[in-house]
């Protein structure tokens, strides 16, 4: 199951509302939604792949899903974050008759080493397999990042599978430091897997906010019965927007986790993104057309055209170029480019959103 959505505000100006992160090319010249799936077939066919998006990402995720004939698509009908979207895959799943486990992978992640990612899903695959866990895949932390949520495991939980003792949202510097340090901590990289009627059963004993909407709707899709359109959409307004860390996995006692030792990052910011791009000549470049870089560095350049780009004598900016906008940010302001986009619809730019 791969979530594909968003509302294209970080990486203004190259997402927008209607072509959110995951139908970019930000790293190379596939959507980060294309290298997700190209990495699950890895370990199943698209036949046996589930792409949840929404009704208003329609056009952009058919297009991209032209390359893997065969995916199932489920579009929501509003967007209700990531428990009501997990629910209900979950549920099309058991309706499918398909048999095991279910893994939810968001379509916006780097993960360089397929081959690696594979393997530790297969892992937590047969962790999962006896119904009674759920599985994350923790990331065993490269340096204290304070843009990412943290899995604290259990005592002794060096290896394997381990019950996850509580989650921790994102720390400041020294915390992110001393979790590093600890060795028992891990980041929390929102890849879960399990089968889904355990995610179901989960979701109605620990979230009233997402099933006592959805849940009637959820149980007749799991047993296979039509649906209207109609009256999904008017189960689906009716749930509480909330993750599914938040609806389900902080509150269960079946959380376990496995330490996955492969690169990984949920490309949050632009100065992220920068980290995975090509070095030229001590900044980080994306490009058709190589710019012109005179005593510039440390700088991230990423252009969707081939027009001319040239940096004189500046250092850790933000050049972010597409065909109708220029965004030029210092590198540490990178978490705040959604105020560019908040700034755009007071101004009811809408042409550029």
């Amino acid at each position: 199951m791969v979530l594909a959505g968003g509302a294209g505000t970080r990486f203004w100006p190259a997402s927008r509302r209607v072509v959110p992160k995951p139908f970019v090319p930000l790293v190379g010249r596939r959507t980060l939604l294309g290298d997700t799936l190209e990495r699950l077939r890895l370990l199943a066919p698209p036949s046996r792949t589930t792409v949840v998006s929404a009704e208003s990402l329609a056009k952009a995720t058919r297009s991209a899903l032209r390359s893997h004939r065969g995916t199932r698509l489920l579009l929501e009908p509003v967007a209700r974050n990531t428990a009501a979207a997990i629910a209900w895959a979950a549920a099309d799943a058991l309706g499918q008759r398909h048999d095991g486990v279910i893994g939810v992978f968001p379509a916006d992640h780097h993960i360089p080493d397929a081959k690696a990612f594979a393997r530790a899903v297969t892992q937590a695959a047969r962790a999962a397999s006896d119904g009674e866990r759920l599985v994350l895949l923790g990331i065993e932390p490269a340096w204290p990042d304070t843009a990412y949520g943290y899995l604290r495991l259990a005592a002794g939980g060096r290896s394997g599978v381990t019950r996850v003792a509580r989650f921790v949202e994102k720390p400041d510097a020294a915390r992110a430091k001393r979790f590093v340090a600890d060795g028992g901590y891990l980041w929390n990289a929102g890849m879960v897997v399990a089968r889904p009627e355990r995610i179901l059963e989960e979701t109605r004993r620990l979230s009233p906010e997402v099933w006592d909407a959805l849940g009637p709707t959820l149980e007749r899709v799991a047993a296979g019965k039509r649906v209207p359109r109609a009256a999904l959409a008017r189960a689906y307004r009716r749930v509480s927007p909330l993750s599914f860390d938040y609806a389900v996995l902080e509150r269960s006692k079946r959380v376990f986790a496995l330490r996955g030792r492969f690169a990984w990052s949920d490309l949050g910011s632009w100065d992220a993104l920068g980290a995975h791009l090509p070095v030229l000549d001590a900044n980080r470049v994306h490009s058709a057309t190589p710019p012109i870089l005179c005593d510039a560095q440390h700088n991230v350049v990423w252009s969707a055209t081939d027009k001319a780009i040239a940096l004189l004598g500046v250092k850790d900016l933000l050049v972010i170029q597409t065909t109708d906008a220029l965004l030029v940010c210092a590198n540490q302001r990178a978490q705040d480019v959604r105020k560019i986009v908040d700034e755009l619809a007071r101004r009811g730019r809408e042409d550029l959103l």
